[in-house]
């Protein structure tokens, strides 16, 4: 077009060409210097809960090849590397000094990244099951079904390594797993696959997006379950989902709204959950919940986060800060703590997005319910 344009005078040109916006930079860390990274450094939780979580993070990454490279934004770090900095980091925060030694003998990098940081929470429920189905308990949990078969399309597609799928065997034809509204509907009923039963279908639905729960039994009897497998569909947020709809407004998305609507219209539950056509399979456990790693989460301390842009098992520092229109919280000073990528979910997708998981139970939901706040993630990586 300029060239067509080259009789007319530069001005003219500049003033009737529209702005164009560079692009956004790509994600990136930035190093702190000595001095940053000290006045940075405040963890406001227990050191005794870091040290769990990094004992269990060291002893994934140990039985990784040492050698493995993990992507971290713009940077990689070997699983051998990052092993021995945990173990190191574990013997130091022992020390009356820490975390300010730290910055000393590892490298704190901010994360820079193109849109700001979002990060939302997650919780285990306790709640009551039964081992058969009863009048009162009519919602299943599932194990794996056997016929379903999960798919490496690396191996059939040169541009699709580490990408799954899951599907069936019909007539000799691979097609894509069962929705969740087709299960719902009973695609799955009679087949054995029923772990345990729950009396609530919005606790039964919230559970898949948790991952794991802690059941109770009538008989006093608990049983730890997790994740085991899911139908290989796409996650599909049911909070996004009402905002469309314009049944709820984009400032007022929690848990603990969405439950609500949907306790308050139980004709519109069916046709609402079916939106998200993803579902989960269960397995009992010995101890829990399980993260992605297969290592037990710490509350307040385990994150989950995209494995292709952070490395799984690394330490992060992250500062989250009250939400703005959060008048309860305008007082509040946030979290400012060390955390370990542990886990990874459907909806944790990207440079931007992180979940913390808060523990078990009512107080656990009540805080990883309403967290959807702005914050600063920085990663500690070997000098």
């Amino acid at each position: 077009m300029l060239l067509g344009l080259t009789l007319t005078s530069c001005a003219e040109i500049s003033s009737e060409l529209p702005r164009v916006s560079a692009p956004p930079p790509e994600a990136h860390l930035v190093a702190l210097d000595a001095g940053a990274c000290r006045a940075l450094l405040r963890d406001d939780a227990s050191v005794d809960s870091l040290r769990a979580a990094l004992a269990r993070s060291a002893d994934y990454l140990e039985k990784l090849p040492a050698d493995r490279r993990l992507t971290a934004l713009d940077h990689s770090v070997s699983a051998g590397e990052l092993a021995t900095m945990l173990n190191a980091m574990d013997t130091m925060a022992r020390a009356g000094d820490w975390p300010q030694s730290l910055c000393d003998r590892f490298r704190v990098y901010r994360a820079a990244l193109p849109t700001p940081l979002l990060i939302t929470g997650y919780y285990q429920p306790e709640l009551p099951a039964s081992r058969t189905r009863t009048e009162r308990f009519r919602y299943p949990l599932y194990r794996t079904p056997a016929d379903l078969v999960d798919i490496d399309l690396g191996q059939f597609c040169p541009t699709c390594g580490g990408r799954m799928a899951a599907g069936r065997v019909v007539d000799g034809t691979l097609v894509p797993y069962y929705a969740r509204g087709e299960i719902d509907a009973g695609a799955l009923a009679g087949r054995d696959y029923e772990l345990a039963w729950l009396d609530d279908p919005v606790e039964a639905f919230f559970l898949h997006v948790q991952g794991s729960a802690r059941l109770r039994f009538d008989d006093g009897v608990h049983m730890q379950i997790g994740y085991s497998g899911s139908n290989g569909r796409p996650y599909t947020s049911l909070g996004r989902v009402l905002v469309e709809q314009g049944k709820l407004p984009a400032d007022a998305v929690s848990l603990q709204t969405v439950k609500t609507y949907l306790r308050a219209h139980p004709d519109e539950q069916a046709a609402l959950m079916a939106m998200n056509p993803r579902y989960i399979f269960f397995r009992a456990v010995p101890a829990g919940p399980i993260g992605s790693l297969g290592v037990a989460l710490t509350a307040g301390r385990s994150i989950a986060a995209d494995a292709s842009v952070y490395p799984p098992g690394a330490v992060a520092f992250l500062r989250i800060a009250p939400r703005p229109t959060d008048f309860a919280a305008r007082d509040q000073p946030g979290y400012a703590r060390f955390a370990v990528i542990q886990d990874a979910g459907a909806a944790i997708t990207g440079a931007s997005r992180l979940d913390v998981f808060w523990g078990t139970g009512d107080t656990a939901e009540a805080i990883a319910g309403e967290l959807r706040n702005p914050g600063e993630l920085y990663v500690v990586l070997p000098q």
